[in-house]
């Protein structure tokens, strides 16, 4: 039987941290991508595996992030994940950092699986996905994943962003992680400094790639910031949404 999930302990370095010396929200989406991707490795279904054995990779489709509070500079933490039973096209995978055993963040994200070829959508039966698991049941977030709605104007228009070598990873599509420091660029230090997120989601659907420019759209609603990146075809790249829950 295959180990059911992957727990790393591990220290918050001053590289993960903003300008308070707090985990920046990149960094809680680079260590979900990260450990994930150990844990994939281990179950031979890496993007380098799954590319070999099936022609085909791994992609991140939502990701769902709930705060409770935020780890800091040196701070001991432990990173755990495991991964769900797939559904069709889809993989839930769940995550939870933790510190002395306090849970600070949960995370949960669909991952689906693409031809390396067609970039289209794959049956995870039709891959290397292993069924050799006693799946865990435990879910690190009950809530369903929001529906978001394209109603941005030019006036939502925060900046463009030109999409260089440096964004793109092993797809050869722009990294999910660098997405969201696009997102967080819309606002000024002050701004962040001023405030500590309490939920974050984020809905990716279609990629983009080096030499594209994209466009960041920023709306402030009762509730939250919604963001959108577009393709200059405006074609929607990315939908989020980030709510402040702590004012400093």
């Amino acid at each position: 039987m295959k180990k059911n999930e992957l727990i790393q302990n591990t220290k918050v370095l001053s590289g993960q941290c903003d300008t308070l010396m707090r985990f920046r929200t990149e960094s809680a989406f680079m260590s979900f991508q990260d450990v994930a991707s150990l844990h994939a490795t281990y179950l031979g279904i890496d993007d380098y595996s799954l590319l070999e054995k099936d022609n085909a990779l791994w992609v991140v489709s939502k990701t769902k992030i709930k705060i409770n509070k935020l780890p800091i500079w040196n701070d001991e933490i432990t990173i755990r994940t495991w991964p769900m039973g797939a559904e069709g096209v889809r993989c839930n995978r769940c995550y939870q950092i933790m510190k002395d055993d306090e849970v600070l963040i949960n995370a949960i994200s669909e991952w689906v699986i693409i031809d390396a070829t067609s970039r289209t959508l794959r049956k995870v039966e039709t891959t290397s996905y292993p069924n050799d698991i006693d799946w865990i049941k435990e879910k690190s977030i009950e809530e369903r994943f929001r529906r978001f709605k394209d109603d941005f104007t030019d006036e939502d228009l925060v900046y463009k962003r030109f999409v260089r070598s440096g964004d793109i990873d092993v797809t050869h599509h722009t990294n999910n992680v660098t997405y969201i420091t696009m997102l967080l660029d819309t606002f000024s230090v002050k701004d962040l400094e001023a405030k500590q997120w309490e939920d974050v989601e984020v809905s990716y659907l279609n990629e983009s790639f080096e030499g594209e420019t994209l466009s960041i759209y920023r709306k402030e609603r009762e509730d939250g910031y919604y963001f959108s990146i577009k393709k200059d075809d405006g074609k929607v790249v990315l939908m989020a949404f980030f709510k402040d829950n702590k004012t400093i």
